[in-house]
């Protein structure tokens, strides 16, 4: 019968411990300082049952800045290229970002790059682009911010699976989209490895109110969205 890892380094720590000792006119003496025995089932035993322990399968929140921007989304080891662009109309201070997503693949030893398509939210096909938008200016009481988001987007990779999450305002006819604390909807995108394209997951959203698309998407809300 093979015995469990965790039962192993516990025998093999014992064993340690035993081998330590030595008995010297009928009292027992440990060679290492007892603290070194202390500090070591510490950290192997009390540590990881009080959740120090590495995490597994981390989140990671891909940071996409303004321009051109790298990252390997379909796991081959090569960096893909992100493109992000920002587009301010010239009244009204409405601010749109368009986000663009290309492999990296080389074809007879010369680099290439191919878009991803991006399912659209009714199903019926795809884009080249998808696209979040902000308003210049505060939301609710905090009339200090520079801009207010009422849509966003994250790229976010967990357990090697490469994601998309984007959330959207959603105001009855009664409320102020600009100004109001509202439900967002949100829209997890998985890539496909196979077809090569980012395609809708899940839909759900928010049972709380929110000002901003960014409260929305903090890694807490993301890691419960994920794992459930």
């Amino acid at each position: 019968m093979v015995k469990s890892t965790t039962y192993d380094v516990k025998e093999a720590i014992i064993n340690m411990i035993i081998n330590d000792c030595v008995r010297k006119k009928g009292r027992i003496y440990m060679k290492k300082p007892k603290i070194f025995w202390i500090l070591l089932v510490f950290v192997l035993f009390i540590l990881p049952k009080q959740g120090y322990s590495e995490e597994k399968n981390p989140i990671i929140i891909v940071e996409i800045k303004n321009g051109i921007n790298y990252f390997d989304i379909d796991n081959d080891g090569v960096k893909d290229l992100i493109i992000s662009a920002d587009f301010l109309t010239p009244i009204g201070g409405n601010i749109y970002t368009a986000y663009s997503f290309y492999l990296n693949h080389t074809v007879e030893k010369q680099k290439h790059f191919s878009y991803i398509p991006i399912e659209v939210d009714d199903g019926k096909g795809a884009e080249a682009s998808i696209y979040t938008y902000a308003k210049v200016g505060g939301c609710g009481y905090d009339m200090s911010k520079e801009e207010t988001n009422i849509s966003g987007l994250r790229l976010v990779k967990f357990k090697n699976d490469i994601y998309l999450i984007y959330t959207k305002k959603k105001c009855s006819k009664n409320k102020n989209t600009f100004t109001d604390k509202c439900p967002f909807s949100i829209v997890l995108y998985q890539y496909d490895s196979e077809d090569k394209t980012f395609v809708i997951k899940k839909k759900s959203q928010t049972e709380k109110i929110y000002c901003d698309a960014d409260e929305v998407l903090k890694k807490d809300l993301i890691t419960e969205l994920l794992k459930y």
